[in-house]
């Protein structure tokens, strides 16, 4: 990618959004804060990777975004992303809204987060569930209480739906967002 992003690293998704920027995926170190349960988890301290954001350094109108490399990332999102890694995990993908929200797969857990670009959670959800859970859907064998998924490695969103591709149960969901507004706030 480029020589701040390293050479030779275990790389995950690559994505651009309306203003140019580029987000990639990558394993650096052990994640910062695991969550509950995986702080001892070797195979989630081995393949839980970061988001980079690089700023263009050009423009679609002059018709390169990377005439010359960015020195640094803007910005390094420090979230559980991935699984990264050259077993069974596959590489997974993310995606970059027309806003600058991401949408990312935690894989291990199972789970989906959503943040805006400034790197604040927006949301989290998903839950253990096995190809007989459809998540309270008619028909549901073995109920959850939260959207049933295996392994997340795959997730895009459109402004309706968030779409989630989970391997391990060999299913495609499309998620239909919904919408409340819980606080405004008054610019100076």
């Amino acid at each position: 990618l480029f020589k701040d992003f390293g050479e030779g690293v275990r790389a995950a998704g690559a994505r651009f959004d309306l203003r140019g920027n580029l987000y990639a995926g990558k394993f650096e170190a052990k994640p910062a804060h695991p969550p509950k349960g995986f702080e001892q988890d070797r195979n989630f301290q081995e393949s839980t990777g970061r988001i980079h954001k690089y700023a263009p350094t050009g423009s679609l109108e002059n018709g390169n975004l990377f005439p010359t490399e960015p020195t640094a990332a803007a910005k390094v999102y420090n979230i559980h992303y991935g699984a990264i890694g050259p077993h069974f995990s596959r590489t997974p993908n993310f995606g970059v809204d027309g806003w600058g929200r991401i949408y990312y797969p935690t894989s291990l857990l199972p789970q989906v987060s959503v943040i805006d670009n400034e790197g604040n959670a927006i949301l989290s959800f998903g839950t253990y569930g096995n190809r007989d859970s459809m998540g309270g859907l008619e028909g549901d064998l073995a109920p959850t209480k939260d959207i049933p998924m295996a392994w997340p490695n795959c997730v895009d969103a459109t402004d309706d739906y968030i779409y989630v591709s989970d391997i391990v149960n060999i299913r495609l969901l499309r998620i239909e967002k919904t919408f409340a507004l819980s606080a405004t706030a008054r610019g100076k």
